[in-house]
């Protein structure tokens, strides 16, 4: 069979880390042709906040340009050039979010994090990773610390790596899984930190970058030590740090909640906000420690001694 010879172009934008990506793409770049990755998935209908394909050819350069700004806003977008046409493409990459960790738990892969996606050469056996990339002919992401482009190498994929995966999820290995989700806690603290920039910037002021991430890293540890492990959560139980007491946790009622084993884990600090007395949140904020804002759980604290 005659193998195709066009090249193609894209961008992959996600845009859950846009609050009106999809609206401005619909409106603005009417003729532009793009394909949802949530497409015959059951979060079909989450469009608005899906990874999106968008052909984008050199000579649009008003669509390029928004999408490099979006780029630069937010890790969303990384580009693509390959030899299947849209329609071909956009199926293959939503396959490739299927994945399997070690109980056999169905997870999704979130390659259309830029940060996600420059990880996975790392993590990914070598036929993995010859089968994941085989639909590109090149893939690019700009890496949001050096704020430097990378490009994915990628080795051709030979027919028995594509018939191994084809139908079945890539399954992760415990190792695999603890080194993306390294990747996913970067991310994690980098939206925290964006939260509190946007939310509470009085309250950070004068507290140097790189001790901001050392914060948030202490937020998420203190976090997980009460079972909150949803990112949600995580996200809430720093604001409050930050915008309530850092030390807020050391409060018995307070401890109460994070500790309720009758309670699911990611309702606790809802319930908690909604419940607590004002006598106990007065008490809260007369007893604030400071140096609660860089206090790691203390079995965490042992270990690193």
């Amino acid at each position: 069979m005659e193998q195709p010879t066009n090249i193609y172009t894209y961008a992959l934008l996600d845009c859950s880390a846009h609050e009106h990506a999809h609206h401005e793409l619909i409106t603005r770049f009417t003729e532009t042709q793009w394909r949802s990755l949530f497409d015959g998935t059951p979060e079909a209908h989450l469009v608005s906040a899906a990874p999106i394909l968008i052909a984008a050819s050199r000579e649009h350069t008003s669509l390029l340009e928004w999408l490099e700004k979006l780029e630069q806003t937010s890790p969303s977008v990384s580009w693509i050039s390959s030899l299947y046409a849209l329609p071909a493409l956009a199926p293959m990459l939503t396959r490739r979010m299927q994945c399997e960790i070690n109980d056999g738990q169905k997870v999704v892969l979130r390659f259309y994090d830029p940060r996600i996606l420059l990880g996975l050469p790392s993590a990914l056996t070598a036929q993995q990773k010859r089968f994941f990339f085989a639909p590109v002919r090149s893939w690019i992401a700009l890496e949001p610390r050096r704020q430097e482009r990378y490009a994915v190498d990628i080795e051709p994929a030979n027919a028995s790596d594509i018939s191994r995966y084809a139908f079945t999820p890539i399954s992760l290995t415990l190792t695999q899984r603890d080194q993306l989700m390294y990747f996913d806690k970067e991310n994690l603290y980098d939206s925290i930190i964006s939260h509190w920039r946007e939310t509470c910037p009085s309250d950070i002021a004068g507290i140097r970058p790189n001790m901001l991430r050392e914060v948030a890293i202490a937020a998420v540890a203190r976090a997980n030590s009460y079972g909150l492990t949803d990112a949600t959560a995580q996200q809430l139980f720093a604001g409050l740090m930050m915008t309530v007491s850092p030390s807020f946790d050391d409060n018995l009622d307070v401890k109460h909640y994070l500790t309720a084993s009758d309670v699911p884990p990611v309702e606790r600090l809802s319930m908690m906000i909604r419940e607590l007395s004002s006598e106990a949140w007065e008490h809260i904020t007369a007893n604030k420690r400071m140096d609660a804002l860089f206090e790691l759980p203390a079995a965490q604290e042992s270990r690193l001694a």
